[in-house]
């Protein structure tokens, strides 16, 4: 019998291959040696991250990397029915999510609505191009815990600012996350937002964490780094 180590490495090969037929078994394995939901979504991520390093230093291509995307998916939505019964589900709890107005790049926001949803959190995506009057239309009908915006260009990442100031003076008690490329830490806070995630690799974590202190009246400090 395989043990678990193998099969979450081969998880990250299936990936890392855009192998689909291997994910779907080796999936499924895992599953049945009992391999919880959490180690096979932190597989699909390591998997996720190497292409991704991959991408950056030329040694594979777009093309390559949309089709090992569409590999993590599909591996997702295979675990989509085991992590609704698992527990580590986190109650559901409510997010928002969507790519700022002016900006068609949804493919991180693709990707990371799904990890929240497989990981237990209940997704209310709003797509791309999305209008500040749609997030705050969209808090006001779900009261979600968390808004996740997301920005591909740095003109469109300044329209973060007034959404987050607009949604805070109707919900002050919501945890807004942020993410894309032309942002940072620092600049996340200096748009108010209560959390940034730099990659989906740290976008559960930064999360949770953001909740968390939320919760304990706590603010978001400096010496807390993704």
């Amino acid at each position: 019998m395989t043990d678990s180590s193998t099969l979450l490495k081969n998880l990250e090969t299936a990936l890392c291959k855009h192998d689909d037929e291997m994910m779907g078994e080796t999936l499924d394995a895992a599953l049945n040696a009992g391999v919880s939901a959490a180690n096979i979504h932190h597989a699909l991520i390591q998997g996720l991250e190497q292409v991704r390093h991959q991408l950056m230093s030329n040694d594979t291509s777009i093309p390559d990397f949309l089709l090992c995307i569409d590999t993590m998916t599909a591996g997702l939505d295979r675990l989509s029915a085991f992590r609704k019964s698992d527990k580590a589900n986190k109650g559901e709890i409510p997010i928002v999510i969507g790519v700022v107005e002016g900006d068609p790049h949804d493919l991180g926001k693709n990707i990371i609505a799904a990890i929240y949803k497989n990981c237990g959190y209940r997704v209310f995506d709003l797509g791309r191009d999305v209008s500040k009057e749609s997030f705050i239309k969209s808090v006001k009908e779900h009261m979600p815990r968390v808004l996740a915006l997301s920005a591909m260009m740095s003109t469109t990442a300044m329209v973060m600012r007034d959404i987050i100031q607009e949604v805070k003076a109707e919900s002050p008690d919501i945890v807004v996350i942020v993410g894309g490329a032309p942002l940072d830490e620092t600049l996340a806070r200096s748009y108010g937002a209560d959390g940034y995630a730099e990659t989906a690799v740290t976008v559960l974590e930064e999360t949770e964490a953001a909740i968390q202190r939320a919760f304990e009246g706590k603010t978001w400090s400096s010496s807390n780094q993704i």
